[in-house]
């Protein structure tokens, strides 16, 4: 188990990170704050309650949700709560006034998410800006963070992302998904979200980068069901500890059954096919 630095922050993510294997399941479900309402999304209390009965070690939802939906996350062997701390307006096509590069913003502090009763907060960290004193900034912002959850005892997840103009077409390059890994671990992440490089071999060298759990980022919904089962498969393989998926489970024909399947293959060595049989049965 990794060394945490007090009580409060061994006892929180033991709420998200199954304290012995390290592993966890969480379902991303803070789009609507970048994007509005988008489909599986409408009904924000069916679907945390759905996908907690389904078996979601936790959630990454943003102030509002949680304030709204408490009850889903009160009482023993409730899932844990992981409030989005920023927003950013980079995720919306420039037809709903999305922008290239985009920029982003805190949305409130460490002590406003202890008050929501959160067990971890979750910041962007994006690189590759074309100012470099915009990526400066941003990281000043996330190491504030990362400083005041250690104050707390809370929870830090850090989502390192290559998005900048300057990265141009290789999001997904090891290479940089490493280097915003290591400096996140830096920072004082305790838990990381990445991107997935697209195959175990090149993304053993993200796991190797970096001192901390890692947990990976769905992206998009996938063309095909084996695509977003081989994906978690992949990564953990090369040593991650498990997903931080939204659009492949709510969006999904039968959230509840992908969201089973999803946290067998993290926790119970479920392989792609055994997956994919599960889901077609």
């Amino acid at each position: 188990m990794p060394a945490y630095t007090n009580a409060g922050k061994t006892i929180r993510l033991g709420r998200v990170l199954n304290p012995r294997t390290q592993r966890a399941a969480v379902v991303a479900f803070d789009h609507g704050l970048h994007l509005g309402a988008i489909p599986g999304t409408l009904n924000p209390g069916q679907v945390l309650e759905t996908l907690a009965e389904a078996g979601a070690d936790a959630f990454l939802v943003s102030p509002g949700v949680a304030r709204q939906y408490a009850s889903v996350f009160a009482g023993r062997g409730a899932p844990g709560l992981i409030l989005r701390l920023d927003w950013t307006n980079r995720w919306r096509d420039p037809a709903m006034l999305g922008s290239d590069e985009g920029r982003g913003c805190l949305l409130g502090t460490v002590e406003d998410a202890a008050r929501l009763g959160a067990d971890a907060v979750l910041v962007y960290m994006f690189i590759g800006y074309q100012d470099p004193a915009a990526e400066a900034h941003q990281v000043q912002e996330v190491a504030a963070v990362a400083q005041a959850c250690e104050t707390l005892g809370i929870g830090c997840i850090i989502e390192p992302m290559a998005r900048g103009l300057r990265v141009g077409e290789a999001i997904y390059k090891a290479e940089f998904i490493a280097m915003g890994a290591r400096m996140a671990c830096e920072l004082g992440a305790d838990i990381l979200k990445t991107d997935y490089s697209g195959d175990a071999e090149s993304f053993r060298q993200v796991v190797a980068a970096s001192f901390r759990p890692i947990l990976i980022a769905g992206g998009p919904r996938t063309d095909t069901l084996r695509q977003a089962l081989a994906m978690v498969a992949g990564a953990l393989a090369a040593g991650a500890n498990g997903m931080f998926i939204g659009r492949n489970v709510f969006q999904a024909a039968d959230p509840a059954r992908m969201m089973r399947v999803f946290r067998s293959m993290i926790h119970d060595g479920l392989s792609v096919d055994e997956a994919l049989a599960r889901l077609e049965s």
